[in-house]
């Protein structure tokens, strides 16, 4: 007889609480995008957005005169539907006893990161989707992709803070932001600026261009067999990641006794959606 004992992130029991802290912790994509989560008996989620500004809205008035210029504020919608994403591990009794870590802990602890790696892919996938590019398959990476990117997202009137994700290789390979940032254009000698001082120093930056930098491992690093990565440069509201009602997670533990054995199983109870094309960048470079 099988016996259930079930853990959600919302309900915080002691059971593979370390799945949830290790999901809220790990990820880098969920933050960085629009959340919503679906009403109770729902299986999508709705992103509104309006229309964009524009000056041209806005008429000059005649004093003592009745203004009667409308302007018709139209709201849009991306919708997404909630799917599941699962992942399973069994522990055995023999395991547990023979084993000096802590398997329950340590399984809880995995099955949270890989559902959040799981969120940041789903994400991620969407970069190749925006219309508006920088740089192009074959082509490395410079600083003036990333600061192309910005001009098109300002231009677009996407509000900031803009987010940059990239590539392990697009950060830290020979093509990579690292070497463009500590490397004069020869590369013969190092560059002297505050900048570049701070990526060689720490091996990374929070920053470029007024661009947040992150770096995520899910990013298809050889697009089409070709050698290139697949990043992105976007505003909060390019995408949106929407969660079923019962909570982003689940976790339950179910115990097989004829097997002498413990299934975890973690779902991801989401949707990532693109909700407006013109908040993000695809940055498609060279990294072979």
């Amino acid at each position: 007889m099988a016996i259930t004992k079930k853990s959600t992130i919302q309900a915080g029991e002691e059971i593979l609480a370390d799945a949830i802290i290790a999901f809220q912790e790990s990820g880098v994509m969920v933050p960085l995008v629009t959340t919503a989560t679906a009403p109770q008996g729902a299986g999508t989620v709705s992103f509104p957005y309006y229309t964009d500004p524009a000056s041209s809205n806005v008429g000059s008035g005649t004093d003592g005169s009745d203004y009667t210029s409308t302007t018709t504020r139209t709201i849009s919608k991306a919708q997404a539907t909630i799917a599941e994403y699962i992942v399973r591990s069994d522990v055995t009794d023999l395991a547990v006893q023979s084993s000096p870590q802590n398997l329950t802990s340590d399984v809880g602890n995995i099955i949270g990161h890989e559902l959040a790696l799981k969120a940041d892919d789903l994400l991620v996938s969407l970069f190749s989707g925006f219309s508006q590019t920088e740089s192009a398959a074959g082509t490395a990476m410079t600083l003036a992709h990333v600061f192309g990117a910005s001009r098109q997202l300002h231009a677009a009137g996407s509000p900031m803070p803009f987010n940059m994700v990239l590539s392990p290789k697009s950060c830290w390979g020979p093509k990579g932001l690292l070497q463009l940032l500590i490397n004069t254009n020869s590369g013969s000698q190092m560059a002297d600026n505050p900048t570049s001082q701070d990526a060689l120093a720490n091996g990374f930056v929070g920053r470029v261009a007024g661009v947040d930098v992150y770096w995520s491992a899910e990013i298809d690093e050889n697009v089409s067999s070709g050698g290139d990565a697949a990043n992105g440069v976007f505003s909060k509201g390019a995408m949106g990641m929407g969660f079923g009602s019962g909570g982003p997670i689940t976790v339950e533990e179910q115990r097989d006794a004829s097997a002498r054995s413990t299934e975890y199983v973690g779902v991801l109870n989401a949707a990532a959606i693109e909700i407006k094309d013109t908040f993000g960048v695809y940055m498609l470079v060279d990294v072979s």
